[in-house]
């Protein structure tokens, strides 16, 4: 009796310290989180590019504009964390998102923009000018400004949307379309792959998007508006503040990296641990829910700040889960960290 105790015991343990040996399914992430993803974008830029052409010709107004603009961007902020790929040809990572700008070059460049009598070509092309004014941040100044809409503003406004458009259909060819489509190489990692050479090399990719994203919430969405301490508070530093969009765009974050988690990593975790992972997202989802005012000022008010502090805590939480936890578990390194150096 004592003997099969302790079997029955070992079987237990070891039921919660092993995950699954069976290969990743790497199609599930590419169909259902990143092309999907890309695909809704695309529809949205497509309706951002003509709501925008309505609005500058006195067919759409601007609450409708702001509107499809903050959707958009939302549906952006669910692909933020996708750092590899086809994403990083022709720097546009940056040209969909320049931020943080800590030396305020997106206001700089759409300035001299303004300025520039090139805007009135009628072959205009912004995608050939600064990363800086390309994506959203340049667009939110223009469409969240005190200042009328003029001409020229009008002109970036369909300008930037009609960039962001080309720019995602480009991006959701590359994944599907043709020979060289980077979802075949992303579905079958090999040692004659461009890409990657093993599952584990792609899976530690997938686990650094992961957990780089996390740490991006961490010390960029929220540190930095944060500051030091309450009297030091800079609710302007807040990502997308002008449109009030901080907090939506942390949602749309948290609920693509559990997505992710759960379509490439939570099958092949023990039981133990996938609980325990689980866990942490429900904390960080209802901390989240907590925070009721944008993040530009909750941040300054002693009550809501103490929610911030609760939310960057259990985002801390989760995020040594992820890069300690089950990197352990599943035998991944998380290698380069693409923050380095922000």
């Amino acid at each position: 009796m004592i003997y099969k105790f302790i079997v029955s015991l070992s079987v237990i343990a070891a039921s919660h310290l092993h995950a699954d040996t069976t290969p990743y399914d790497f199609s599930h992430v590419a169909d259902k989180h990143i092309i999907s993803g890309y695909q809704k974008l695309s529809d949205q830029t497509t309706l951002l590019k003509k709501t925008a052409s309505d609005y500058c010709h006195a067919q759409a107004t601007l609450p409708l504009l702001q509107k499809v603009f903050s959707d958009t961007f939302t549906d952006w902020q669910a692909l933020q964390h996708i750092r590899f790929g086809p994403i990083q040809y022709l720097s546009r990572e940056h040209r969909y998102e320049l931020w943080p700008d800590k030396r305020g070059t997106v206001g700089k460049h759409l300035s001299r923009l303004k300025k520039n009598t090139e805007v009135e070509n009628p072959n205009f092309d912004i995608s050939s000018k600064s990363v800086a004014v390309q994506g959203f941040p340049a667009l939110e100044r223009l469409l969240f400004s005190d200042q009328p809409t003029d001409a020229t503003s009008c002109i970036l406004i369909q300008a930037i949307s009609t960039n962001l458009s080309n720019m995602t259909n480009s991006l959701t060819k590359e994944w599907t379309q043709g020979d060289l489509a980077y979802r075949t190489a992303f579905i079958s990692p090999s040692a004659d792959n461009p890409f990657f050479e093993s599952d584990k090399e792609l899976a530690g990719q997938l686990l650094n998007s992961l957990h780089t994203q996390l740490e991006f919430m961490i010390t960029q969405k929220l540190d930095r508006p944060l500051g030091s301490s309450l009297s030091n508070a800079r609710g302007k530093r807040s990502e997308s503040w002008r449109s009030g969009s901080a907090i939506t765009a942390l949602k749309a974050n948290l609920a693509a990296t559990k997505q992710l988690y759960e379509l490439a990593f939570k099958p092949k975790l023990s039981a133990h641990l996938a609980k325990k992972i689980d866990a942490a997202f429900i904390e960080a989802e209802k901390s989240l829910l907590q925070i009721s005012t944008p993040l530009k000022q909750a941040v300054s008010d002693p009550a809501s700040r103490k929610k911030v502090l609760q939310l960057r805590g259990n985002l801390s939480a989760l995020k040594q889960l992820i890069g300690k936890d089950l990197a352990t578990e599943l035998d991944l390194s998380l290698g380069f960290n693409s923050l380095d150096g922000d």
